[in-house]
C-alpha cells in the first residue's frame, strides 16, 4: 500500500506522540495568550466607548471630598455612602445653561449578616432621571413602588425574586443592560426606599441620625446644547462656596480613567507582540533541531525514492496538524475562560469593562485559530529550505 505525505505525517505524529504533545501544548499556550488579550483588549474599550456614550450627566455634585467616592461608585461599583443636602438641587436648577438637575441617594450595604451580599444602592427619581432610565434592558414600571428594585447586570436574581439586605426584602422589577461601568453591581430604588435604608444604615452602625427627607448624595447635571461645562461648573463653586460642596466634571473624569485604559491596553500589546515574538523563536528553534534530528529518517525517504517535494509535504502536514490541534484547544479554552470568568475581570481591573458579544467572541476565535494555525509551518520553513538545499542520500551514503 502506498502511503501519500498526509498518512505518513500523521503516522509520524502517533509514533511520535510526546514531542507532538509538548508542541501542541505550547501552541495552545501561545493561541490562549492572544486570545485573551485580544478579549481584554476590546472589554477595555468597549468600556470606554460604554463610559463615553451614556454617561449621561456633563456635571456630577458631590460633597466636597467625595469625588473619589462618586468615582468609584459610578466606574467600579465600590460601595460608598455620603450625604448632601436636598436643598443643593433646587439652588443648581436655577443655574442659566442647567437643563436637568436630578438628584440621587447613595447607601451602601454592610457584608453583615443582615445581607445577601455588601452591594452598592443607589435611589433615583424616576421623574428627572436621564442617567439610568436609558441603561433598562427589561421594561419596568416607574416609579418603583415600596419594595420594588431595579437590579446591574451582574446581581444575581431573576425578574420578581427577591433580595435581601438591611433585614428587608425586596422584589426585583427590572434589570439593566451590560454597562461596564459600577451600575453592573449596583441597585437601583425609589427615593422613599432610600431614606428608609439610609435610616436602617445609621441604626445598624449606631450612627447620629440625620434629617433624612431633605437627604441626597449627588446631583447629575444634564447641560444645555452648546453650553460650557468648565463655565457652569465655576458658577457652581460660587454660588456655593464655603458650603462643601464640590462639582465634578464628567469629562475629566472620563479622561484620568481612558489615559490609565490607554496605559493598560499598551502594555497588553507588548505583551502580545514579546509572546509571538518568544513562541516563534522557540518553533523555529524546535523545528530547526527536530529536523536536524531527523535527517537520517528523511535520507532513507529520499533513498526509497521519495522526492524533496514529497519530504516538504510530510513536514508541513505534521507541523500543520499539530499547530491545528494546539490552536483549537488554546482558542477553545480562551472562548471558555472570558466568557466564565469575563466578570472577575471586569471586577479586578477596576475600570470601565465590557466584553464583546458574541458575534465579536466568534471573530476572534476564528482569527486567533488561523494565525495560530499557519504560525507553525511558517516558522519550519527556514530549517525545511536547509534541507532541501542538501542531498541527504548522498550524505546518508558517506556516513554509512
Amino acid at each position: 500500500m502506498r502511503l501519500d505525505s498526509k498518512q505518513i505525517a500523521f503516522k509520524n505524529i502517533q509514533n511520535k506522540s510526546v514531542r507532538s504533545a509538548l508542541l501542541i501544548i505550547l501552541t495552545a499556550i501561545l493561541t490562549l495568550v492572544l486570545f485573551l488579550s485580544s478579549f481584554l483588549i476590546l472589554s477595555l474599550r468597549n468600556g470606554m466607548s460604554s463610559l463615553a456614550n451614556r454617561m449621561g450627566a456633563d456635571i456630577i455634585v458631590v460633597p466636597e471630598g467625595y469625588d473619589s467616592k462618586i468615582r468609584g461608585a459610578i466606574l467600579r461599583g465600590e460601595p460608598n455612602t455620603f450625604f448632601l443636602d436636598k436643598s443643593v438641587v433646587e439652588k443648581i436648577r436655577t443655574i442659566d445653561g442647567v437643563e436637568i438637575a436630578s438628584p440621587q441617594l447613595f447607601i451602601a450595604t454592610l457584608s453583615a449578616g443582615c445581607c445577601s451580599f455588601p452591594i452598592q444602592v443607589i435611589g433615583f427619581d424616576s421623574d428627572t432621571d436621564f442617567v439610568v432610565k436609558p441603561w433598562l434592558e427589561t421594561q419596568a414600571k416607574l416609579p418603583l413602588g415600596k419594595g420594588e428594585i431595579l437590579v446591574g447586570n451582574n446581581i444575581v436574581g431573576d425578574m420578581h425574586k427577591h433580595v435581601k439586605f438591611f433585614n428587608q426584602e425586596f422584589i426585583i422589577r427590572g434589570r439593566l443592560a451590560k454597562t461596564g461601568m459600577g451600575f453592573d453591581n449596583t441597585v437601583f430604588v425609589n427615593f422613599d426606599e432610600a431614606r428608609r435604608l439610609a435610616k436602617e444604615y445609621e441604626k445598624i452602625l449606631k450612627l447620629e441620625d440625620k434629617d433624612h427627607e431633605n437627604m441626597i448624595s449627588c446631583v447629575m447635571i444634564k447641560l444645555k446644547k452648546s453650553v460650557d461645562p468648565v463655565e457652569i461648573q465655576n458658577k457652581i463653586r460660587s454660588e456655593f462656596k464655603g458650603e462643601g460642596v464640590y462639582p465634578l466634571l464628567s469629562q475629566s473624569m472620563m479622561n484620568e480613567v481612558s489615559t490609565s485604559t490607554q496605559d493598560m491596553i499598551k502594555y497588553v500589546y507588548i505583551l502580545i507582540a514579546l509572546v509571538w515574538l518568544l513562541v516563534f523563536l522557540v518553533l523555529t528553534l524546535v523545528y530547526s533541531i527536530t529536523i536536524k534530528e531527523r535527517k537520517r529518517e528523511f535520507a532513507t525517504l529520499r533513498i526509497l525514492g521519495a522526492s524533496k517535494k514529497h519530504l516538504r509535504n510530510i513536514i508541513l502536514w505534521e507541523i500543520f496538524t499539530i499547530n491545528l490541534a494546539g490552536s483549537a484547544c488554546g482558542s477553545a479554552l480562551g472562548l471558555v475562560i472570558s466568557i466564565l470568568f469575563g466578570t472577575w475581570f471586569s471586577l479586578s481591573f477596576k475600570m470601565p469593562f465590557l466584553a464583546p458579544k458574541v458575534l465579536t467572541l466568534a471573530i476572534i476565535f476564528i482569527a486567533v485559530f488561523a494565525i495560530g494555525t499557519v504560525m507553525g509551518p511558517l516558522s519550519s520553513l527556514s530549517a525545511i529550505k536547509k534541507m532541501n538545499e542538501e542531498e541527504l542520500g548522498l550524505l546518508l551514503r558517506q556516513n554509512d
